[in-house]
């Protein structure tokens, strides 16, 4: 009886150890690569009539090194062409501040970023970890994306009411917007969703990353691991001070090679009146 106790155990713990290693395999192998994409509509009597029908893409987060690779990269690109943008931005961390990367990988990265394809603009903005490697970011970016690093950028269409584009590394950054009375439509770009809460001027809508959207997802649960920065405002859309405020949940991982029931996400929104 105690040997057929004990048999009994051993399998049930062969069957556990098998359901836990390809729980680890499926995510670390096949949810971490599998890029999805979420689209929003975005209505805003405010939006200028000229940009009614604007298609923006916003990738975010690839922390080149740990689960994501040139690979994965290429598959971002792939994605976004698919999706024929109007404009692309990217909300920072293309590097993980733990792992350093060769000139030829740099190299072969702005290749293949430089493969998007936009109709108007693309537009960039540092992550936190960026600035260890802040000459390297300029590099794959800066002959091809307008870098915000906290700067202000008009975009015009059919020489009509622009919109107005920003980018800022952190609140503390920002400058407040000089024209009292600004009609514009402001959008902003920054990497921390949680500084929102501490902006000085006022925004239509916000685009942010940072999050990876809590990197391992319990169902039922949510979000695992909340990153300083991104407590508050972790995955999807909020409403903070009027604004409409989008959060990515990127591509890549920090710490572990892997994303638990997460998949690597690319934003895709359209602008309506």
């Amino acid at each position: 009886e105690c040997i057929k106790m004990k048999k009994k155990l051993i399998i049930t713990l062969l069957i556990l150890l098998f359901i836990l290693l390809s729980t680890v395999l499926y995510n670390r192998y096949f949810i971490s690569h599998k890029i999805k994409v979420v689209e929003y509509g975005i209505i805003d009597k405010n939006i200028p009539d000229n940009f009614h029908g604007l298609k923006i893409v916003q990738y975010s987060d690839i922390l080149y090194g740990k689960s994501a690779t040139l690979k994965d990269i290429n598959n971002v690109v792939k994605k976004i062409n698919e999706l024929n943008p109007d404009i692309v931005i990217f909300t920072g961390d293309l590097f993980t501040k733990d792992i350093k990367v060769n000139t030829k990988e740099i190299e072969k990265i702005k290749k293949s970023l430089s493969n998007i394809n936009t109709k108007y603009k693309k537009y960039a903005i540092l992550g936190d970890n960026d600035k260890v490697f802040k000459d390297s970011f300029y590099q794959v970016f800066n002959d091809d994306y307008e870098i915000l690093d906290n700067e202000e950028s008009l975009f015009y269409l059919n020489d009509e009411t622009p919109i107005r584009f920003m980018g800022i590394s952190s609140a503390k950054k920002e400058e407040v917007i000089q024209d009292e009375e600004n009609k514009l439509y402001n959008i902003l770009l920054i990497h921390k969703p949680d500084e929102v809460d501490n902006l000085k001027n006022k925004y239509n809508l916000i685009f942010s990353g940072h999050s990876m959207g809590g990197q391992i997802k319990f169902p039922l649960y949510g979000p695992l691991i909340k990153i300083k920065g991104a407590k508050k405002y972790t995955s999807g859309e909020y409403e903070v001070n009027n604004a409409k405020l989008y959060v990515n949940d990127g591509i890549g991982s920090q710490n572990i090679t892997m994303r638990i029931n997460n998949h690597p996400k690319i934003n895709l929104y359209r602008l309506y009146i």
